[in-house]
């Protein structure tokens, strides 16, 4: 808390205060000083984000729920465990076969794992260094748009990189438009890519 000013102040914390945030991202107001004929419409200017899942992360539902402690709940890089469950409940995602090559992330999005409250850990991070099964769009909606509130005034374009990118891009914009949830800026282009770890897995028209 002190690094970030709030060890020796009674302020209100909001979500997020607790991250470290990533010094070298365009931050409005914090790192950019605009001159002359400058704009944030400038390609250099573009917020860059990767997009990724740990399957290994599993958690079982618990005994005795009443007896969990959260500490900072939602206040550093996790979440808010409960408007995050009440979106996940409301959410209508789509379960489809992958229209691309074999990738493990969709098709076991549709497998259903009644034992565990989570299978995984899903996260929206900085592009600048290098959850239920699957990666299931409703966990992934709700961090990016998360991701995409932090310090992004005047920020008009933005670039994903996702291993999935050509089969979740698909129905991204119609789960923010239909949920109460989610909100992403209407002036905000994502530009959507896959890493090149990952891009030789999946099929010319992909590319498209």
């Amino acid at each position: 808390m002190k690094w970030h000013g709030f060890g020796h102040r009674s302020d209100n914390l909001n979500a997020g205060d607790l991250a470290l945030f990533c010094p070298t991202c365009p931050q409005p107001g914090i790192n950019i000083s605009l001159s002359g004929d400058e704009s944030l419409d400038d390609w250099k200017y573009t917020r860059s984000f990767v997009m990724d899942r740990n399957f290994k992360a599993e958690h079982l539902h618990p005994i005795k729920s009443f007896d969990e402690v959260w500490l900072s709940d939602g206040l550093g890089f996790m979440m808010g465990k409960d408007r995050y469950k009440t979106h996940l409940v409301e959410a209508a995602d789509t379960l489809e076969k992958s229209s691309c090559n074999n990738h493990q992330a969709v098709n076991q999005a549709n497998a259903a794992w009644h034992k565990l409250e989570s299978t995984g850990i899903r996260g929206v991070a900085c592009a600048q260094h290098d959850f239920q099964t699957g990666e299931r769009q409703m966990n992934m909606d709700y961090a990016l748009c998360e991701a995409a509130q932090h310090n992004m005034e005047g920020i008009t374009r933005a670039v994903t990189f996702y291993d999935i990118n050509c089969q979740y891009n698909k129905h991204f914009q119609v789960q923010v438009d239909q949920s109460q949830f989610l909100e992403m800026v209407p002036e905000l282009t994502i530009i959507p890519g896959i890493r090149l770890w990952h891009v030789h897995g999946h099929q010319d028209s992909c590319y498209v």
